[in-house]
């Protein structure tokens, strides 16, 4: 049985990703679209330039890209902080890089600004991200993925991510632990 509501999860995954696919070379925008994480924090799929509109029209300031190309020069982020952190698929960031990354939309929400992080299709990279930062808040790595998947239901970190991320919250578990008895 456990086989079977594995086996129809990834099938309705594949539909929808190819639905999506599809829908974003027509309407220009994911049809997933992004899913919005916190008041100022958006994680998601890559955009094309008309996507980009959107995301200034919800006042997003800054974009992570975890792919590791960029299909936009930086001129057509204009008007956009951009961090760029190129990172293999399926594979997990390095602690520097996710600790770039947090510090990243650390500094951009406590300067007013909205945060969109993104990989290919939000599945894997972006959610990884996403959750970094939320453990840099203090979240602990079951509330940060619950609060992820509760809103971006079908994402799916690979098990070095998860990993690395578990490493990444004993990080700021010890930084804490530092910074209290100082």
């Amino acid at each position: 049985m456990h086989k079977l509501k594995s086996w129809i999860r990834l099938v309705i995954i594949f539909l929808q990703q190819t639905t999506d696919h599809f829908y974003r070379l027509i309407a220009g925008r994911p049809m997933l679209k992004r899913s919005q994480i916190t008041a100022n924090l958006f994680l998601g799929s890559q955009y094309n330039l008309v996507g980009l509109k959107k995301l200034k029209a919800l006042g997003v300031t800054a974009i992570i890209n975890m792919r590791m190309h960029s299909i936009y020069s930086e001129a057509q982020y204009e008007g956009f902080h951009y961090l760029h952190l190129p990172t293999e698929d399926n594979t997990s960031p390095s602690m520097e890089v996710l600790i770039q990354g947090a510090d990243f939309v650390d500094q951009e929400i406590k300067n007013g600004g909205k945060v969109y992080i993104h990989c290919r299709q939000g599945l894997g990279r972006g959610p990884t991200m996403t959750i970094a930062y939320l453990l840099k808040t203090g979240l602990t790595y079951d509330d940060a993925y619950a609060l992820v998947k509760k809103v971006r239901t079908f994402i799916n970190p690979r098990p070095t991510q998860v990993t690395r991320l578990k490493e990444l919250e004993e990080y700021y578990n010890h930084e804490k632990a530092a910074a209290t008895i100082i």
